[in-house]
């Protein structure tokens, strides 16, 4: 990759040999080495997913800690040394000091790399790029708390320059916000309308993601100046806050805003609009928590368009997850095998055919079951009867997004429930 003139280094996971994490040993899940590729996890719970995700993690904080030259060499080589020293020692003491020291660095080795090898495609110079903030990493758990700082008033909001996997940046998104509508004032007083224009892009930018992502094309935002607050308005509802948010936008919101402050990088002071194509590596534990099933589909989408440059690797038992993007592999846990091209199988085809699992949920199935009971029952009380109406009004409500499998199951108790009431 070129960038005007320059020679731009990508860097991206190409591979990961698991040799033992708990169950699972002599594993190699390799991904495209000439370019970036996602990583998708699948498999059934207690298949491992989230520890690998945990390891990547792991190794990912050696770049952090500035210790990632020294994992891939120094320490290693050191370990080697100490292991020779000790089959070698001429004395008890010196066995001693030698054992000492191979435990001072394998215990250093396994802080960053314990059963898990990960190989990137390029190694040299990623130290560097993380500390220039040219390179990011994020871990976003699956019990993902997305709360976001109320502003009391103007605060000067200073990004870092490289912020840690394990740090969350995306908190600080309204003050941040309010920093920004607060330079945008400042600059139209002063004249400046570049910037404030700039300013200006960056709310339309910001706008036009809420759309996709809340799925409504009246969404805009709404600037409280005398409470330093924004917030976020569509045709047929109350304004409401990001802290009003339900668990699935809130969650994905939390984590858009994140990367995106992660990027921006106290841009203003550059006089360049940030843009969001810094290279990284993000990890997700079970992206469609809380999500419904649209946002589902258009997440993964979004996402990698958002941010070109990152590589996603996440954890998902969603087919509407696994088949939303081409440029990805998915990898079972569960059956170790890689799947290729899942974009080209549809949803229902990957639950019901390749996971031969039903699409629909334990509680969806416990639903239809006693939907089916009360529909059939020779005697119901009125409370019963008050139970089927609003079971029949839910899953009716709920038909557009059923499974192939739970969809037929409701509409085949509809047909014998008609059929019943005729005769």
């Amino acid at each position: 990759m070129e960038n005007g003139g320059f020679n731009v280094k990508e860097y991206f996971i190409s591979e990961i040999d698991i040799d033992k994490l708990y169950h699972l040993s002599d594993i190699k899940i390799q991904l495209d080495s000439t370019k970036r590729q996602h990583l998708l996890l699948t498999g059934k719970n207690g298949s491992g997913k989230t520890s690998l995700l945990l390891e990547i993690e792991k190794f990912l904080k050696a770049i952090n800690d500035e210790k990632f030259s020294k994992l891939r060499g120094f320490y290693k080589d050191a370990l080697n040394r100490a292991k020779v020293n000790i089959e070698s020692a001429a004395s008890e003491n010196d066995k001693y000091e030698a054992e000492k020291r191979y435990r001072i660095y394998a215990d250093e080795i396994a802080k960053y790399s314990d059963g898990v090898r990960i190989t990137l495609n390029e190694c040299d110079g990623i130290e560097k790029a993380y500390q220039d903030g040219k390179f990011i990493m994020a871990y976003f758990p699956s019990e993902r708390k997305a709360q976001f700082d109320v502003p009391n008033g103007v605060e000067n909001i200073e990004l870092s320059k490289a912020y840690r996997i394990d740090n969350s940046a995306g908190a600080v998104l309204l003050k941040y916000m309010v920093h920004l509508k607060t330079q945008q004032s400042y600059a139209q007083n002063a004249g400046d309308e570049s910037v404030a224009q700039m300013i200006q892009k960056w709310f339309d930018r910001f706008e036009s993601a809420l759309r996709i992502l809340l799925d409504e094309q009246s969404v805009h935002l709404e600037y409280d100046y005398k409470r330093y607050n924004f917030k976020i308005c569509q045709n047929g509802r109350e304004p409401f806050g990001f802290n009003e948010l339900s668990d699935g936008y809130s969650s994905i919101i939390y984590m858009v805003s994140d990367l995106i402050l992660r990027m921006d990088k106290n841009w203003l002071l550059g006089d360049e609009l940030s843009q969001y194509n810094y290279q990284g590596i993000v990890l997700i534990d079970e992206l469609e928590t809380h999500l419904h099933i649209e946002l589902q589909k258009k997440i993964l989408p979004f996402l990698t368009e958002f941010f070109p440059k990152i590589q996603f690797i996440v954890t998902t038992h969603s087919p509407y997850i696994l088949n939303s993007i081409s440029n990805a592999r998915a990898y079972d846990l569960e059956r170790h095998v890689a799947l290729d091209n899942l974009s080209a199988f549809s949803s229902d085809d990957l639950a019901e055919g390749y996971f031969e699992a039903d699409e629909y949920s334990d509680e969806l199935k416990k639903q239809l079951a006693r939907y089916e009971i009360l529909c059939f029952s020779d005697e119901v009380t009125e409370e019963e009867r008050a139970e089927r109406a609003e079971l029949r009004i839910k899953l009716k409500n709920m038909s557009s997004e059923l499974s192939g499998t739970a969809k037929e199951k409701f509409e085949d108790i509809e047909r014998r429930r008609k059929l019943n009431d005729q005769n």
